[in-house]
């Protein structure tokens, strides 16, 4: 497991508008350039943040990138996927 790479790209997601943009253009390839487990890339890549969450992944971050890539009004959509069962 790689946290430490999952928020570093979460980290730059959501303070870096370019970063964000690139991500929002292709996140599969995003994912790949930080150094992720399959299980971290796909999570990142499909921005999973519930299957984030249960990596011991910051949620400050989690919810910081989320409302960066989908927009302030997306909170809802950020709590049921956090609470999705696995």
């Amino acid at each position: 497991m790689s946290t430490n790479a999952l928020e570093k790209a979460l980290w730059q997601i959501g303070t870096s508008p370019a970063e964000c943009t690139r991500y929002r253009s292709d996140p599969a390839a995003y994912a790949t350039d930080f150094r992720l487990d399959a299980g971290e890339r796909k999570a990142l890549a499909e921005l999973d943040v519930g299957a984030m969450a249960r990596r011991d992944t910051s949620t400050l971050l989690l919810m910081m990138a989320f409302l960066a890539v989908r927009g302030p009004d997306s909170m809802g959509e950020y709590m049921q996927s956090m609470h999705r069962p696995a």
